[in-house]
């Protein structure tokens, strides 16, 4: 046995916690139940007769639990937009009591009351004396009480819970937020008295040795005899069809002693990973014999057989490049105002990020609770914890810096042996003194090398930084927000600047809040939000069009998120990405950015079935130039495979197809049957498709299968006009609205006007849903995609759902946006722009409307800026001179002249 007294990792294993909360099966008592409670807005119990008298609190709560599940604090009347609405406020102390009959045979033992989570600083009173006081937020509470409680006899403990901020934190972290989690007051979890033995194992960490199949047990064992203790430690390590067990002898006459033993563990010891994340109980007993009386305590934590590393570009999992597929976790939980601490509801979570293909979850500005590593590490799935910090944290000031030194070490202790646990970053976005945050980068990598560290994401880097989670390098900008009408493309030219990068945050395209999840806001937070945007959709007539203003803006969401998403997986330096989010985020305006609801709920948009088949460990991917075509041109494409999956595809079959709208293969091909290899993107071979057999516009569909997986691409073609849009004695086309127009539409003919975009009023148009939310960021144009009219006759020719697709693309971007709302209500454009939802006018690119006796259609479309390479756009066109020129077109709803003057630039 190697045996040592020298404070190695002093500063990691000392902590206020005396005991951190490992699995204790007896001399424990359960606290959960009914407690004394009393609010104290004014802070003055502290001060008061109440607790030098021990006068009894007034009111009772049940524990665990907030006071929001029991109505307590200020009755909110607001409707917050910018976030979710508490309904009832509570931010100050609060008091809790009950007394406790301490059991007499817990006589000579040390006692702890131990909360599982708090928020933020909790505050131990025995009788009339406050005996203990922790603040931290990421890990458990545990006070030891043993010098002020006597077994045998009735304690009154009173504990009293601060939710108030502390320390001069940025107020958006994860941790506090009103903007997701909210700031709540109370205890979650377990609630417990916790008696040991005066000789006790205060904290064990695990380091796994891969390569000698091995592990180092260092132990932090206490000694309050004041006596040498002459020990044995058992060591049990259970597994699936495993169990090894070894003994060894302990002897400190210190009242800390630090030890550390190697385990050998054998051939049949299996390693953990996200395909085989194999786990096993270290399960450690100290038994302590001596003359008056023998002392036993018993202690365990779980592990897996994984090390973490690096190389210039990867992240390594037992030497195995990984690729991170992930989400950002931002403490969204709008059921229970707080993160859950049980296995269930985390297992649930991690099970549907695994069901979309995903492997990662980044915990931005917060740590989460003990269940959420149990289910990561049973799951497979790779975690990247912060702390509550951001922005403007770094700044110089010593009380808050102290607080942050102690909350990364407590986590570290805590949650250290979990192998999910592969990444930490001190926060999100920080500003300030970089020396600082090098100080807690570097001490965190000398006190654990089991993990990668960085010291924060997306802002300068430091000198100990291991990754780093940023959307800029020294070589250029490598976020990767939006897709592009192609898919020959990555962001490999902005890596390679020698340590693994994630993508910070990606996608962020936001979809239209959908009203009918106000009903699913049961808890302490109501989406009031919603009710006024709803109020307002209603004010400018358009209700009826909320769910399809949903489903038209969600659909453009899902097709962007799977270009953003192939674009990474193609970037083969990138080590990974963290989209921003999975699911909505309901703060910092409120961010309906996820395909998922902020309950973790499908919205409808997309399957996980149809997600996987472009995010899993093993992607088909093509590239090729343009995805709106003439019959005359030659589609060309070059397929890659991503395979992060566990093994090579072995002997892979390699197909490919095109197909029309009705299924209809019109060509397809074999490759070469090959072994492809895993851990990167690799080249498969070109194929081609001569469009000229295409004489009707068409959706075509492009297939790939690669092994067991498949995806697909739409493609849009077109055959070429011919003498397009000319004036007649009855049509007049034209970009001008002038007295001919306006003599066109006297004498009862048609006019079919687009004007230049310079010459509208309104605002930019774009392919693109708005970047996050309108309410944080206002940068023009904030709208929201499009809803596309597709049952009318103005489209019998041009191929379209009722959604923008990427044969939209050349026709939004060469558009302008006219702003509807002095139209009558009944006037709905063809082409309906989707306004921000904090505002909802109405906005459209193409409308008709009689005016005077004639018909007028508009389409504020630039028809001239190279129109010839402009395949949709001409469609799009042949479909109007079609429409125009039938007894079909015959508006109904009437506007004046005055009207289309209004948006006009003369």
């Amino acid at each position: 046995m190697k045996q040592t007294l020298k404070y190695w990792m002093a500063a990691l294993l000392f902590a206020t916690t005396a005991w951190s909360g490992y699995a204790q099966t007896k001399n424990e008592m359960d606290l959960s139940g009914e407690w004394a409670f009393q609010t104290d807005v004014m802070d003055f119990r502290r001060g008061s007769l109440d607790v030098r008298y021990c006068h009894r609190l007034q009111e009772s709560i049940v524990l665990p639990g907030i006071t929001d599940d029991y109505k307590i604090g200020y009755k909110s009347p607001y409707r917050h937009l910018d976030r979710l609405t508490r309904v009832y406020e509570y931010m100050g102390p609060a008091w809790y009591q009950r007394e406790i009959e301490i059991p007499a045979d817990w006589k000579g033992k040390r006692i702890f009351l131990y909360f599982e989570r708090t928020h933020w600083l909790s505050s131990v009173y025995v009788g009339k004396d406050e005996v203990s006081k922790i603040d931290y937020i990421s890990v458990p509470h545990n006070h030891e009480l043993t010098q002020w409680l006597h077994p045998g006899k009735k304690e009154l403990i009173t504990f009293c819970i601060d939710n108030r901020y502390q320390y001069d934190t940025h107020k958006w972290d994860h941790a506090h937020s009103e903007f997701t989690q909210i700031n709540w007051n109370g205890v979650l979890g377990e609630i417990k008295l916790v008696a040991v033995d005066p000789v006790y194992m205060d904290d064990i960490q695990v380091y796994p040795d891969v390569k000698n199949k091995s592990i180092k047990v260092k132990m932090a064992i206490r000694n309050c005899t004041e006596n040498t203790v002459k020990s044995n430690l058992t060591f049990r390590i259970k597994g699936e069809k495993y169990e090894l067990q070894k003994e060894v002898p302990f002897n400190t006459n210190d009242s800390i002693a630090y030890m550390e033993e190697v385990i050998a563990l054998g051939k049949d010891i299996r390693l953990w990973n996200e395909f085989e994340p194999n786990i096993y109980t270290l399960e450690c007993k100290l038994t302590t014999p001596s003359a008056k009386q023998s002392y036993i305590h018993e202690k365990s934590t779980t592990f897996g057989m994984r090390e973490v590393g690096e190389s210039e570009d990867h992240i390594l999992i037992n030497g195995q490049p990984i690729h991170l597929r992930g989400t950002v976790e931002n403490a969204v939980f709008p059921k229970t105002g707080y993160a859950p601490v049980d296995d269930a509801s985390w297992e649930r979570v991690l099970r549907i990020l695994k069901e979309y293909g995903m492997n990662h979850m980044r915990f931005h500005s917060w740590c989460p609770p003990a269940a959420a590593f149990r289910m990561a590490d049973k799951l497979g799935v790779y975690l990247e914890v912060e702390m509550p910090m951001w922005g403007k944290d770094a700044q110089p000031d010593e009380k808050r810096w102290n607080f942050f030194r102690r909350e990364l070490r407590a986590i570290l202790k805590e949650y250290g042996n979990h192998p999910s646990f592969i990444l930490y970053c001190n926060g999100n976005e920080i500003t300030g003194d970089f020396n600082f945050i090098e100080e807690l980068t570097a001490t965190a990598r000398q006190l654990d090398n089991r993990r990668l560290f960085s010291g924060s994401t997306a802002r300068t880097r430091v000198k100990s930084d291991q990754f780093y989670i940023t959307h800029q390098t020294t070589k250029g900008h490598m976020a990767i927000y939006e897709g592009r009408p192609y898919t020959n493309w990555d962001k490999n030219k902005e890596l390679g600047v020698g340590l693994p990068i994630i993508s910070h945050e990606s996608g962020q395209r936001c979809v239209y809040p959908n009203f009918e999840e106000i009903k699913n806001f049961t808890g302490p937070v109501q989406a009031r939000n919603f009710e006024v945007f709803r109020e307002l959709l209603d004010k400018n007539h358009m209700l009826d069009q909320a769910n399809d203003f949903f489903r038209a803006s969600g659909a453009l969401t899902a097709i962007e998120y799977k270009d953003v998403i192939e674009a990474q997986l193609r970037t083969y330096l990138k080590a990974g990405f963290q989209l921003l989010s999975l699911n909505d985020f309901t703060g910092q305006g409120y961010a309906p950015v996820g395909i998922l609801d902020p309950f973790w709920n499908s919205k409808g948009l997309i399957t996980s079935e149809k997600w996987r088949e472009f995010c899993a460990p093993t992607v088909a991917l093509v590239r090729f130039d343009k995805r709106a075509l003439y019959n005359d041109e030659v589609f060309k494409a070059k397929a890659e495979v991503y395979n992060y999956g566990p093994s090579a595809l072995k002997n892979a079959k390699i197909n490919w197809s095109i197909t029309n709208s009705e299924g209809k293969i019109l060509k397809s091909g074999k490759m070469k049957s090959r072994t492809i290899g895993k851990d990167g993107v690799f080249p498969l071979d070109s194929f081609n498709y001569v469009l000229n057999g295409i004489i009707e516009p068409q959706k075509l569909t492009v297939h790939l299968s690669v092994a067991h997986v498949q995806n697909s691409w739409d493609i849009w073609v077109y055959p070429r006009p011919n003498n397009q849009m000319q004036s007649t004695d009855k049509v007049l086309y034209t970009n001008v609205f002038d007295e001919k127009a306006k003599q066109y539409l006297a004498d009862g003919k048609k006019v079919v006007l687009c004007p230049k975009p310079s010459k509208v009023k309104g605002r930019k148009s774009v392919f693109h849903n708005h970047f996050w939310n309108p309410i944080m960021f206002k940068w023009a144009p904030m709208t929201i995609g499009c809803l596309i009219h597709d049952e009318l006759p103005v489209f019998d020719h041009f191929i379209t759902s009722y959604h923008t697709d990427w044969q939209w693309w050349d026709i939004l971007e060469n558009a302008k946006v006219i702003e509807m709302k002095d139209a009558p209500a009944a006037l709905r454009p063809f082409i309906q722009v989707i306004d921000r939802y904090d505002n909802n006018e109405k906005l459209g690119i193409g409308f008709e409307a009689k005016v005077n006796k004639g018909s007028l259609l508009v389409l504020a479309v630039d028809t001239q800026k190279n129109i010839k390479e402009r395949p949709a756009t001409q469609q799009l066109l042949e479909s109007i001179d079609i429409y125009v020129k039938s007894d079909k077109f015959n508006p109904q709803i009437a506007v004046d002249e005055s009207y289309i003057e209004s948006f006009l630039n003369k």
